[in-house]
């Protein structure tokens, strides 16, 4: 049997994985067995950090091509790692056969003192399964008010399904001792007044540029700088950790998967497939009762109906106003220019004096 901890987030980016590992070396260096299990869907965090990508990870065990023993990353720092990956996600949909599988793969495990499940964020079927199996939650949160929310809304789900352990929460990546107890502070507050779940405070870890260094070296930091202001901040919290494991109960690995399988069997619901745009929905699919007849039988349908028809007859009618207003202006005269305007030019005056008289006398 073993303490089973799942650490989890609200809000991706909280340093939560890098969290899990260190916590998990720091706990071996004390001389306890330590298994890590990357459950972070698809991302694989653990890997980024240790620089170790194995070729078979969890999947390969529910389809029974590797037994779990042959997929462990064995004596890593002093710990053990399980690759979770993209067979995280089939857990979901495991069948019977499959889900005795995967119970049994784990009654092969040896004996460790701690198991840790590094969890994706957010609140999906998968996470909240292995969070309401556990008997210890540890939560990671930042002092940014989205971290924050993000963090509330991860317990609000929790105490929705009834999870009715204390919650155990670290603020990481803190520049202040003053700032993380004003965000500690905010979360508590506000989860009295509307949970019923209970929060207590593991510990703070310091911002620390170092982290940073040992992520790129992809090199836990706590192994790269064993003095730095992160790494005793670690070590305190597993301190505190080991010192808090009074009237918690160890559990059996087979009991834990049990009960995380019956929550996903129970609350797992598939995605929908997105239709594509250019989809049409077949003549099958539409429904018997037209609109016609919803209108005859719903008052408030037909009224509603009636008066987007009058809005439309409106609009029909200003639109052939307007189609005849410029017929008319096509009809009328065309613009009369600069040129047509211009004056005609006076007819030339005769100055012919005999021609004149010629024509008076003849009118005479």
């Amino acid at each position: 049997m073993a303490r089973i901890i799942t650490i989890t987030s609200g809000k991706g980016g909280v340093g939560k994985t890098s969290i899990s590992l260190n916590l998990s070396l720091s706990l071996a260096s004390k001389g306890f067995k330590v298994c890590l299990f990357d459950a972070d869907l698809g991302l694989a965090n653990v890997n980024i950090l240790t620089g170790i990508y194995p070729k078979k990870d969890l999947e390969s065990v529910i389809s029974g091509q590797f037994r779990l023993n042959e997929i462990i990353i064995k004596d890593y720092q002093g710990i053990d790692i399980i690759p979770g990956s993209s067979g995280v996600g089939k857990i979901a949909d495991l069948t019977r056969t499959q889900t005795g599988t995967l119970i049994s793969a784990f009654l092969d495990l040896e004996e460790y003192d701690y198991f840790i499940f590094d969890t994706s964020a957010g609140i999906s079927s998968q996470v909240l399964s292995f969070c309401m199996a556990s008997h210890e939650i540890i939560l990671v949160a930042t002092c940014e008010p989205t971290s924050l929310t993000d963090a509330y809304s991860m317990l609000k789900v929790l105490s929705k399904y009834e999870y009715n352990s204390p919650v155990k929460v670290i603020i990481n990546q803190v520049k202040s001792g003053k700032a993380a107890q004003k965000a500690y502070g905010q979360l508590k507050k506000t989860v009295n007044k509307f949970l019923p779940v209970k929060l207590s405070p593991l510990g703070i870890v310091a911002s620390d540029k170092n982290v940073r260094a040992a992520v790129i070296s992809q090199t836990p930091f706590c192994m790269l700088f064993p003095d730095t202001i992160a790494t005793k901040c670690i070590h305190s919290i597993a301190h505190k950790l080991m010192n808090k494991a009074g009237g918690i109960s160890d559990m059996p690995l087979e009991l834990f998967w049990d009960k995380c399988l019956s929550f996903l069997e129970k609350h797992h619901k598939p995605e929908k497939e997105a239709v594509s745009p250019k989809e049409t929905v077949p003549k099958e699919a539409v429904p018997k009762e037209t609109i016609e007849e919803k209108k005859e039988q719903d008052p408030e349908i037909k009224k509603v109906l009636s008066h987007i028809e009058s809005k439309l007859s409106g609009l029909i009618k200003e639109v052939s106003d307007i189609k005849q207003f410029l017929k008319r202006s096509d009809a009328s005269p065309k613009r009369v220019t600069a040129k047509a305007l211009k004056p005609p030019e006076p007819k030339e005056i005769s100055l012919d004096f005999e021609s004149w008289l010629k024509k008076k006398r003849l009118a005479q």
